[in-house]
């Protein structure tokens, strides 16, 4: 009897034993699993909004008008929408190629457009043919340059060495490789952006750089709202079944110029980076701007 009980008590002494060290194995596994279900939530909530810190890794250079530019390096990144997300024009939604390229850091102002004016000896101020308001509050130096057309952007950024962004780079440069819906991420952010209304605390255009929490992906301000911006293409609502896959620059002739970006009279939807307005050429209006682009 005493060898029996010595016996059962030995194998249930092992089996506590066995219990407990799988209970420890069973704590450490659910642990490390509760810990990496918790990065990846945290991984999946970062990738909602871009870089918020610092964006000082990025070269900048400066143009022949001094304006600040910033390097957009080489490489892939997703261009257009999903069909149950965006504008039929936006799709089909696909990865593009670009060559490195520089891209203003801000929109180009009334006070440098005035100094090139200046340096071509020229009187043709911007004009604004429609706006309900004083057009003094949209033509001070420090606010974008609005009233101009595709051709006076154009000759302004040849003048400053430069030339206009394509479509394709103006889109990376705004929502970088990830495809951002607006410049900072994928979720709206209230005083983010100068849209429609006062409540981002302009009631028209604000000056460049004001809002910084609404910076892209490359550090760019106001790639989402205060001016819309002529790009260097050509509009073709169909481009995108047929462009290339390396470094597309639009249909070779068109009727309509692309616009991006949204302005400070659009609602949000319509500031997505994705999003592709058209005007004419020789149009100016209080709602459209532009940046210039460089090679390296």
């Amino acid at each position: 009897m005493k060898k029996d009980a010595l016996y059962y008590g030995i194998i249930s002494a092992g089996i506590a034993f066995v219990l407990m060290i799988a209970a420890f194995v069973w704590y450490g596994v659910s642990d490390y699993l509760g810990k990496n279900k918790f990065q990846a939530v945290k991984k999946e909530e970062t990738a909602e909004v871009s870089n918020p810190g610092s964006f000082s890794d990025f070269k900048i250079i400066k143009g022949n008008d001094e304006a600040p530019m910033v390097l957009i390096p080489e490489g892939t990144f997703v261009m257009g929408s999903p069909p149950v997300e965006g504008d039929s024009d936006e799709n089909p939604q696909r990865t593009l190629y670009l060559t490195g390229y520089y891209i203003d850091l801000y929109e180009v102002t009334h006070g440098k457009y005035q100094v090139y004016l200046k340096g071509i000896s020229s009187k043709a101020k911007p004009v604004i043919p429609v706006f309900m308001d004083d057009p003094s509050l949209l033509t001070k130096d420090d606010l974008p340059v609005n009233g101009v057309s595709w051709d006076n952007a154009r000759n302004y950024c040849q003048w400053a060495g430069k030339r206009l962004p394509t479509e394709a780079e103006w889109e990376k440069g705004a929502r970088g490789e990830r495809a951002f819906k607006w410049a900072w991420g994928n979720l709206w952010t209230d005083q983010a952006a100068n849209l429609q209304g006062g409540e981002d605390g302009f009631k028209y255009t604000a000056p460049p750089g004001k809002f910084e929490r609404g910076r892209s992906p490359y550090g760019l301000y106001d790639m989402t709202g205060n001016v819309a911006e002529w790009v260097a293409d050509w509009y073709d609502e169909k481009y995108y079944l047929s462009g290339p896959f390396k470094d597309p620059k639009g249909p070779q002739t068109g009727k309509f110029r692309v616009v991006r970006g949204g302005s400070w009279d659009d609602v949000p939807l319509n500031a997505r980076t994705a999003k592709r307005f058209q005007a004419a050429p020789h149009q100016s209006s209080a709602v459209i701007g532009f940046r210039c682009a460089k090679d390296i």
